[in-house]
């Protein structure tokens, strides 16, 4: 992309900048000493760490999200100074080498007059492209790099007016990145466990850049606020999806680059007005309008190896190797435009000193419209020497989606040490879509493959309760409950590709209604069972339940959500200077269908979707004197029965890990500006899924120095 010069020169800047900024602390922290004796509210953190560490170094990575290889810098600077009676000057910063962590936020504020910010930020996020394991031998696929990661970066420009009396006014620029590699969980397939799996591990490239710019301007005066703003969006996303099928086949293993692009421009206008209309009737009023113009770019190519020209001849070519690029001479795919408006309306009406009543309304309608066109290319069977086919393609479609939402809510705290709330929220909504593709356009060839048109509607209801109760002093009792229905109607107006409406084959517009259900309870319990014991318990129950109707077969029961969450806090101060705190929480997720319950050749082809979840940990920390701390910790997290063997039928999913960790940490207060910090910390980590491929242990070492100004 055009951006990556520019950004990195940006942030050399930027970091010297930082660097000078530390740089010229204690000058100014001097000449501040000469006037009167510093409150030491600043402050500058320096921090290094190091690991060593055995087993999956990706997935390590990923969990503690450190750098195995150690970093060290200035892990947090606060610096804040009066610039005068009226201005004041505020720097936060941090430059972490090693994890690619740096920040540098400085804004300077002048009372009843405006501001001035600037800044930039960035940060890493790591990621394992570890593949798929096959149960019964411990086989698997390293064919690439699996330690992967992304940079995210913000740079920012921020001045504002807000002067009394008069409209304030807030101008925004912000250039935003991300950058790097990441896992995906597209694998490619495999023969060589003795069966077709999908295996074989496949990667994401991302490359992204997003310029903001935005404007507002409001006023607020004893009776009302009002506020308009602008927003102007302008994006160039260059991604890419790498896979590998067949990896390591000498006559099938071939490469997929499937590159996703796009550049976009969104332009908003909002505004809201706020107005006391009486002592008890508040109105409130917001309206949007959005477009958003996005031209596309991309290819699927198949080929010998990565980031290939398209070829008809590569020699590891196997049936069905469909992809696709732009027709010559066509500097894109196609373009999008969507255009959506927004507008709500809300009262605020309080016939009592203890209830409230507040009535609302939105409207939203949204238009899309989509054309492009492309070279599809396929391979065929092996009797035609897996012939190579090209066909131009031209695509087009229409959308358009209504929503009108109302709703009402209650709010009642007329009995003593009691609070209620209720809300109820009603949904319509109705929409179109067309969809017509041609084969060979513009020529005597061409052929109308698709022509469809469908009508959908839906209507949402929603109604919750809440309820808190003081029972006494240190007990609190919180309860909730919601229940939730959507309703769906599809209709095939007209169909002409080979499945049309009148056949019983209506794939893909089979599904004629679908329902879904859900219904959720919660309730917390806040208990201080004595001076120093304090508790917070919590259960979930969550279950969401969806019936289909399918053309030809009866209105019945397609699947069930269900989650338990139960979650326990207690904390101990058995002495002033000793603080205890344990945690615990369990959770079961799972999700159902009749296709779990398949017999015959269809068995265990879908298993159930279970997720259970148990982690807990114990704290401590003691102050040993006036100037030193000691804390402890240790934690456990355990993911159960998320994996089912299923290896003969299918590739299994899912994950059995355990993972613990403990640490200790001393921390000793030098004198008035200086403390350090030592801290050391075990981590093990097993999966046995992934036959040992996934396990690590790692100790890990850190060293912090706060100096105090």
């Amino acid at each position: 992309m055009k951006t990556s010069p520019f950004l990195h020169s940006v942030r050399r800047s930027v970091m010297v900048l930082a660097c000078t900024s530390m740089l010229g602390l204690p000058t100014a922290l001097s000449a501040a000493s000469q006037d009167k004796e510093p409150a030491y509210e600043n402050y500058i953190d320096f921090a290094s760490g190091y690991a060593t560490q055995s087993g999956d170094r990706p997935g390590f990575q990923k969990a503690f999200q450190l750098r195995k290889d150690g970093y060290f810098g200035i892990e947090d600077l606060r610096y804040v100074s009066e610039l005068d009676d009226t201005t004041t000057l505020k720097l936060r910063g941090k430059a972490m080498a090693g994890n690619g962590d740096f920040l540098l936020d400085l804004a300077i504020n002048r009372d009843e007059v405006g501001y001035v910010k600037f800044g930039y930020k960035q940060y890493r996020t790591y990621f394992d492209g570890s593949g798929g394991v096959w149960p019964a031998t411990g086989f698997s696929f390293n064919i690439f790099n699996e330690e992967m990661h992304l940079d995210r970066g913000n740079l920012w420009v921020e001045a504002g007016l807000n002067r009394p009396d008069q409209i304030s006014l807030m101008l925004r620029y912000d250039l935003l990145t991300r950058e790097g590699t990441k896992d995906s969980t597209s694998w490619g397939d495999t023969n060589l466990v003795g069966t077709a799996r999908g295996l074989v591990p496949s990667f994401l490239k991302i490359d992204e850049t997003r310029n903001i710019l935005q404007a507002t301007a409001g006023k607020r005066t004893e009776n009302n606020d009002w506020s308009i703003g602008l927003r102007y969006d302008k994006g160039d996303y260059d991604n890419g999806r790498y896979e590998r099928r067949r990896a390591l086949e000498p006559t099938a293993d071939r490469y997929v680059t499937h590159k996703e692009g796009q550049e976009y421009d969104m332009f908003q206008m909002r505004g809201s007005y706020v107005v006391d209309l009486s002592e008890k009737v508040k109105l409130t009023t917001a309206v949007s309008r959005t477009k958003i113009e996005t031209e596309l770019t991309g290819s699927r190519i198949v080929g010998a190896g990565y980031d290939v020209a398209y070829s008809a001849t590569y020699p590891t070519r196997q049936q069905r190797d469909e992809g696709f690029f732009a027709i010559a001479g066509h500097p894109s795919l196609g373009e999008s435009e969507m255009t959506q408006t927004v507008a709500t309306l809300s009262l605020l009406y309080r016939p009592l000193p203890h209830l409230a009543i507040v009535p609302s309304l939105r409207f939203e309608k949204t238009e899309w419209e989509n054309l492009i066109e492309f070279v599809e290319t396929n391979i065929g069977a092996a009797n035609t020497g897996f012939a190579a086919t090209r066909e131009d393609v031209e695509a087009d479609s229409h959308k358009n989606w209504d929503t009108m939402n109302a709703g009402v809510e209650f709010r009642y705290t007329g009995v003593k040490n009691f609070t209620f709330n209720f809300r109820s929220d009603w949904s319509n909504s109705e929409g179109h879509l067309t969809e017509t593709r041609i084969l060979e356009p513009g020529t005597s060839h061409a052929v109308i493959s698709v022509d469809r048109s469908s009508e959908l509607e839906r209507a949402t209801q929603k109604y919750s309760f809440t309820a808190n109760w003081y029972a006494q002093p240190g007990v609190t009792v919180a309860a909730q409950y919601y229940f939730k229905a959507r309703q769906s109607d599809f209709l095939a107006v007209s169909d002409t590709t080979p499945n049309t409406i009148t056949s019983s084959d209506r794939y893909p517009a089979y599904i004629s209604n679908q329902d879904f259900e859900t219904s959720d309870f919660n309730v917390r319990l806040t208990w201080r069972l004595t001076p120093t014991v304090r508790s917070v318990t919590r259960y979930d129950y969550l279950q969401t339940t969806i019936n289909s109707q399918e053309v030809g077969l009866p209105f019945g029961e397609s699947g069930t959500m269900t989650q338990k969450i139960f979650s326990e806090s207690v904390t101990w101060n058995p002495l002033a200077r000793w603080l205890l705190q344990a945690n615990l929480n369990y959770v079961t997720d799972s999700f159902e269908t009749p296709a779990n319950f398949a017999t015959g050749a269809a068995a265990d082809l879908v298993t159930p979707s279970t997720a259970d979840y148990l982690s807990y940990g114990f704290s401590s920390s003691y102050a040993l004197d006036d100037q030193s701390d000691l804390m402890l910790d240790y934690t456990s997290y355990e993911a159960r029965d998320s994996w089912i063997n299923n290896s003969a039928k299918s590739t299994a999913y899912g994950y059995q890990t355990e993972t613990q960790t403990f640490s200790a940490a001393w921390k000793r207060k030098l004198d008035r500006r200086t403390t350090i910090t030592v801290k050391y910390a075990y981590a093990e980590s097993k999966d046995p899924v992934f036959a040992g491929k996934a396990d690590f242990e790692a100790n890990m070492i850190q060293a912090k120095l706060q100096y105090r100004f």
